[in-house]
């Protein structure tokens, strides 16, 4: 019998969605830019139908809100949301190695290996997105190893706003503004046998993650009052 292979099913909308997903985190439009429908359906050579249900899952996502008689725009940023988002994320990630920890193999930290490989190669390319990708994929990697369904649920939907902030770190300070002795120390630290550095690791990562988008946070808002005037 013929072994058989996944249905690759890629709906309009979904690729509408995935082009302004990178519209946004890459950077083209600000924190709290209004965007018209009119405007992203020529652009984009769709109808209505399919960018409205883009926008609508752009909107579970975080990254678009919607007000009423105002339209639709990328999300603004926040500081309490900010602090919020980076305190959630350590958590998260604390619980997950501590599920993930008695179930890591070799195969496991070769995975890991290649993915701090794929960031360190992107970050000298200077491609941005990519960047944000393997980022991602990097912090991705223990959520993955913890098999717990809800915890992953959870990283996935946090995901998308991590992205967007990491866009705009990087709006200001390039791939390098990428903490790269940092990220190696991660990896080291979560294929060692100390369980309790590596949980330390993980809240001053945050912290420092989180005190650099803050400076970036400021300079984009700055900009955008610059702009306005």
């Amino acid at each position: 019998m013929t072994a058989l292979t996944p249905v690759i099913n890629r709906t309009l909308s979904s690729q509408v969605a995935e082009q302004l997903r990178s519209f946004i985190v890459g950077g083209t439009v600000q924190p709290g830019e209004r965007l018209t429908e009119t405007a992203l359906a020529e652009q984009l050579n769709v109808s209505r139908g399919p960018l409205r249900e883009a926008v609508l899952k752009l909107i579970d996502e975080g990254l678009i809100v919607k007000e009423v008689y105002k339209g639709i725009r990328v999300r603004p940023t926040d500081s309490k949301e900010l602090h919020e988002l980076y305190s959630m994320r350590s958590t998260l990630e604390r619980f997950a190695f501590r599920e993930a920890w008695a179930k890591r193999t070799k195969e496991d930290f070769a995975e890991l290996d290649l993915r701090i490989a794929r960031l360190a190669a992107a970050r000298d390319d200077g491609d941005m997105a990519t960047v944000i990708d393997h980022e991602i994929a990097l912090h991705s990697w223990v959520f993955e190893l913890s098999g717990h369904t809800l915890l992953q649920a959870s990283w996935t939907n946090f995901a998308p706003l991590v992205r967007l902030y990491l866009s705009i770190h990087q709006q200001k300070f390039g791939t390098h503004g990428v903490f790269m002795p940092e990220n190696i120390e991660y990896c080291e630290l979560a294929k060692g046998s100390d369980l309790s550095a590596m949980l330390a690791h993980v809240d001053e990562h945050m912290k420092l993650g989180l005190e650099e988008i803050i400076k970036s946070v400021g300079f984009q808002q700055a900009a955008t009052k610059t702009k306005k005037k």
